[in-house]
């Protein structure tokens, strides 16, 4: 019993160095310690937690506590602190930029280590856009900078992330189609054509479904329209197996590849330049 303990155990600590979320969730469930496990590294375990903070904590403390209300997922606070900034005349674009989109970067990456969970995402994300369409009424309309179609493709209905591309792709002054969740290609072929959209940006959180996200990318190709691929079940390395497309590490790539698209650039300098 002793040595099948011992076993478990170790496979838990490999686990550690290659699947972290995995371990992080395991500690939460007190299995380690059901186990009898020695568990006084886990301020090392935190320590990537720490570094995510600092390095995407704004250096403006008022936009600091910005941040920090949408990483908690405070929207009564977010909503508060960011109207008081808009009141001082803060530029709007600047705030979400470099206050609201911290936070919810933050959570994001912390998520991507096991540190944060789906409720967090999901009130971060509440708090994140109260801040955002409070800086939308302060901007009001400006000069669209082009047109994206957004989708969750077909077989998931996970629309978080899909969510938070749309806010900050308004945010950054472009019009965009929220067509929602479990959308098939066809769709989305025909939205893009209906609207002569730029972009398309489709996310999926599943692995069973991401080779839709493939086929809408080859078929769009004849439109001369790329699709700019993310999600927890795409990876570069997966994107760059196919034709017209653009991997998207996190929400805020969506507003790069948008703007280079939409500049005029291709597919292929887009993806290069980015990653």
């Amino acid at each position: 019993m002793i040595r099948h303990i011992d076993v478990a155990a170790q496979k838990i600590f490999e686990m550690k160095e290659k699947e972290p979320a995995k371990f992080k969730r395991l500690i939460d469930e007190g299995i380690m310690i059901g186990l009898g496990v020695d568990l006084a590294d886990r301020n090392e375990e935190m320590a990537p937690a720490n570094k995510i903070k600092k390095q995407n904590r704004p250096k403006d403390p008022e936009y600091a506590s910005v941040a920090e209300s949408v990483i908690e997922g405070n929207s009564e606070e977010t909503v508060k602190l960011t109207s008081a900034l808009l009141e001082k005349g803060k530029d709007p674009t600047d705030l979400v930029l470099n206050a609201l989109m911290p936070g919810i970067q933050t959570v994001c990456e912390l998520y991507d280590i096991g540190e944060s969970y789906v409720p967090e995402i999901l009130l971060a994300n509440e708090a994140l856009i109260g801040g955002v369409e409070l800086c939308q009424e302060r901007i009001g309309e400006v000069p669209s900078q082009g047109k994206v179609v957004s989708l969750v493709i077909e077989g998931d209905v996970h629309d978080i992330g899909k969510n938070i591309v749309v806010a900050i792709l308004r945010a950054n002054g472009f019009e965009v189609v929220d067509m929602g969740s479990d959308i098939t290609v066809e769709e989305a072929v025909k939205a893009v054509k209906a609207t002569n959209a730029d972009l398309v940006t489709g996310t999926t959180l599943m692995s069973t479904t991401k080779g839709s996200i493939k086929d809408l990318a080859e078929i769009l190709y004849s439109e001369d329209v790329p699709v700019a691929c993310g999600g927890a079940a795409i990876d570069k390395n997966f994107v760059e197996t196919f034709s017209n497309s653009v991997y998207g590490k996190t929400p805020l790539d969506a507003v790069k590849i948008a703007k280079k698209i939409c500049a005029g650039k291709s597919w292929k300098e887009a993806r290069n330049e980015l990653y």
